[in-house]
């Protein structure tokens, strides 16, 4: 599911911006969730909390602070959201390229120019969906967000279970099959009864083993070999 932040202190504004992204992500049969801000620092705690957005719609001037803040500490924890200003301000629009914005649009051309952002990222939304999932974490009471496409594989280790992704190592206290079932993707395939690996990650497969990018060879039990080799030689469907 596509997930936008709409970040303004005006309601006029949050209802025309969330009418026209409700409009546009309909017609391009995009699943969405619409997250409403009034403050920069609302969007900041959510951040701190683990909860990131796909795109942010963001008004440059604020109560609380400036948007251009506030899309300096999206940045600095999600460095692949779409960051879109909407304003009355022309003067900010260098500052807004600081941050890698994609758009800068004016409010008195919302209507126009916010549907054509849309229409002009709808491939690369699809795409980025598809390779932008990503298991949470919960490390006391704080969120960490570990992309699919960064697993090279679980492994059970007592009573957790080792998550290796290409930023180190993360432990999960649950029985591997639920996170199996949780993760819920044809990339994710049970070797034995103590590994799942990303099949996108595998290399090669030899002598009852796979051989992962990472450089490590896992073991797969000789009763799931023959169906392993099938999965993994047919992309996992």
């Amino acid at each position: 599911m596509l997930s936008i932040a709409v970040l303004d202190d005006e309601d006029i504004y949050i209802d025309r911006i969330g009418r026209i992204t409700e409009e546009c992500m309909n017609q391009m049969g995009m699943n969405h969730e619409i997250g409403i801000y009034r403050s920069g620092q609302d969007v900041l705690t959510d951040l701190k909390n683990g909860r990131y957005f796909d795109i942010y719609l963001l008004d440059m001037k604020l109560p609380d602070m400036d948007g251009l803040e506030v899309a300096k500490q999206i940045r600095r924890r999600s460095s692949d959201s779409i960051l879109i200003y909407i304003t009355h301000y022309v003067d900010y629009c260098i500052e807004g390229y600081e941050v890698n914005a994609y758009r800068y649009i004016l409010k008195t051309k919302l209507e126009e120019n916010l549907r054509r952002a849309y229409l002009s990222m709808k491939e690369a939304l699809r795409k980025k969906k598809k390779c932008d999932r990503f298991y949470i974490v919960e490390h006391y009471g704080q969120q960490e967000r570990i992309l699919y496409r960064d697993i090279y594989y679980l492994k059970k280790d007592r009573k957790y279970v080792v998550i290796v992704h290409k930023n180190g190592e993360s432990l999960v206290r649950k029985p591997i099959g639920a996170i199996l079932e949780e993760l819920h993707s044809e990339e994710f395939l049970m070797i034995d009864r103590s590994c799942i690996v990303n099949i996108d990650h595998v290399e090669s497969l030899k002598d009852y083993g796979v051989c992962v990018r990472n450089g490590e060879i896992l073991p797969v039990s000789r009763p799931k070999w023959g169906y392993v080799k099938d999965m993994i030689m047919n992309g996992g469907g």
